[in-house]
């Protein structure tokens, strides 16, 4: 069975490319340590500013507050106050999601036996259309989605509305 020449080439470049036999199967050696150059500029300033930047790096000393026994009695107290309120609210966020989820199995069992409970139960998973147009609180101008969407258009493929 003989194989395309397309497909040895495909394979060699694989392998590394090399066409000799010798050098096959070795790593080529190292040619040192990769130099960087920095301009006279870059190493002016960063020699001027060295210790500009050491302080900007450097951890700073943060005084810890000396609270009295009310003081630190009275943050304890608020912060757990803080807590409850937050379990409050996320036990009614859950509570309402899943009276809806109640609500709306309630729905789909009240619905006829069928095709029409079997296309209520399929999720829907699609995205918004990208075209959707959002509500608003004023009246559309007339054309100026259109208009809007069209410069839009032009933009992407490159028209000549933009060269107005």
């Amino acid at each position: 069975m003989a194989t395309p020449g397309w497909a040895r080439t495909h394979a060699s470049a694989v392998k590394g490319g090399s066409k000799s036999k010798a050098s096959q199967g070795k790593k080529s050696k190292g040619r040192g340590p990769a130099t960087v150059t920095i301009s006279a500029k870059a190493e002016r300033t960063t020699r001027e500013h060295r210790e500009t930047f050491l302080r900007a790096i450097a951890p700073s000393d943060v005084a810890e507050d000396a609270l009295s026994e009310e003081e630190l009695e009275a943050y304890e107290a608020k912060a757990k106050a803080y807590s409850r309120e937050k379990m409050r609210a996320e036990r009614a966020f859950a509570k309402d999601i899943n009276e809806k989820i109640r609500i709306k199995m309630a729905a789909v069992e009240a619905l006829p036996a069928g095709a029409v409970r079997d296309a209520a139960m399929v999720e829907d998973d699609e995205l918004f259309p990208l075209k959707r147009k959002l509500p608003s609180y004023t009246p559309a101008i007339p054309g100026y989605y259109e208009e809007k969407q069209r410069l839009a258009e032009e933009a992407v493929s490159g028209g000549a509305a933009l060269r107005k």
